[in-house]
């Protein structure tokens, strides 16, 4: 009776961690991941990449950041423009509409466009930053940021 009871049990417990992880975006080369936290994980859509503006050192490009809440099991797409400036190692995001997914299947549910979306500096590190990265490295073959050591730089120049 034990033996089955704890055979049930550990059936549960696979089929319920099956379930937590069988997202769209998992295992799925279209979203790469750009962020996570103990509530959230984010992604750039890959497909969802469009270069809107060349004019080094300025471009925008276009790009949806995917963010799955798992306190609220909701997918999220933001729409957004990313502004860089690359002489400035500057990014600013310009969210356009929101979308909220259907989890399993990844597609979109509902769509809600900003009216007057607001354009905002974007740090680095923080998903956008990230996201805005991955988007100018698939357009451009090369990464936004650049990290210059100075201390470096000069050492290496004077061995020359």
């Amino acid at each position: 009776m034990f033996k089955k009871i704890a055979s049930a049990l550990m059936v549960a417990a696979a089929f319920g961690c099956t379930l937590a992880s069988a997202m769209f975006f998992d295992d799925n080369p279209r979203y790469i991941q750009v962020g996570h936290d103990e509530m959230t994980e984010s992604y750039i859509d890959m497909n969802s990449i469009n270069s809107i503006r060349y004019d080094p050192p300025y471009y925008v490009i276009q790009a949806t950041v995917l963010t799955y809440d798992y306190s609220t099991n909701t997918a999220t797409g933001y729409q957004n423009n990313f502004f860089y400036n690359f002489n400035a190692q500057t990014v600013r995001t310009q969210t356009l509409s929101t979308m909220t997914y259907d989890t399993l299947k990844g597609t979109p549910s509902a769509q809600t466009i900003n009216p007057d979306p607001e354009v905002a500096t974007t740090d680095r590190y923080s998903v956008n930053g990230k996201a805005a990265d991955n988007a100018f490295f698939n357009c451009y073959n090369m990464t936004f940021y650049h990290t210059f050591d100075k201390k470096k730089d000069a050492k290496n120049s004077e061995r020359n």
